[in-house]
């Protein structure tokens, strides 16, 4: 009973904190400190936040390209937060012994970082409404893996405030791979 409690005071932890960060996001009060600096460490401490998170789901966090040697302008914890945000959905929707993929690529004069997961994909009648606030592809009122709905739709403000762009690819039944692109910072 107190673990049950437990857990539902700590989703609705998450649920107000997302709904601040949302309200202060509309409102363009959340603050940035926009600065420039190096990408790897930002991706291989977010990969080592979630290792844990991981472990408790028997998925592994597998960081498949080299991350280049390259800066950009972001406000770290914001960046923490947008990975967060990425890698706990792709761990949540991922099969027990699943692995999920964080591939690091150079296009042009930006940078993209892709996740993807090997869980059920999200349908195609749900592919216009990922990104909105609230949406869940399954809203049902015995959905299995929790969350406020609001995860996507933070972290897509949270990328276009740092002059980034997200977008993702997924066939229902064959996972999903969500990437985010920011541009170089040059010295």
């Amino acid at each position: 009973m107190i673990d049950i409690a437990h857990k539902n005071s700590q989703r609705l932890t998450f649920l107000i904190n997302d709904l601040l960060d949302m309200e202060k996001l509309i409102a363009g009060k959340m603050e940035f400190d926009i600065q420039q600096q190096p990408l790897q460490p930002l991706i291989e401490q977010s990969l080592e936040t979630h290792r844990a998170y991981g472990v408790q789901r028997q998925v592994n966090l597998a960081l498949v390209s080299t991350v280049p040697k390259i800066d950009v302008s972001v406000d770290s914890q914001r960046m923490m937060q947008v990975m967060s945000n990425l890698l706990s959905n792709a761990i949540k929707y991922s099969p027990e012994k699943g692995t999920v993929e964080i591939t690091v690529t150079t296009r042009n004069e930006s940078v993209r970082v892709t996740i993807t997961d090997h869980g059920p994909g999200i349908p195609a009648a749900f592919h216009n409404h990922i990104f909105q606030k609230f949406a869940q592809a399954d809203s049902s009122d015995t959905r299995q893996k929790g969350g406020t709905g609001l995860g996507l739709a933070i972290t897509r403000e949270l990328l276009e405030r740092m002059g980034g762009q997200i977008g993702f690819e997924s066939v229902e039944g064959h996972g999903a791979s969500f990437f985010f692109d920011l541009p170089f910072s040059h010295h």
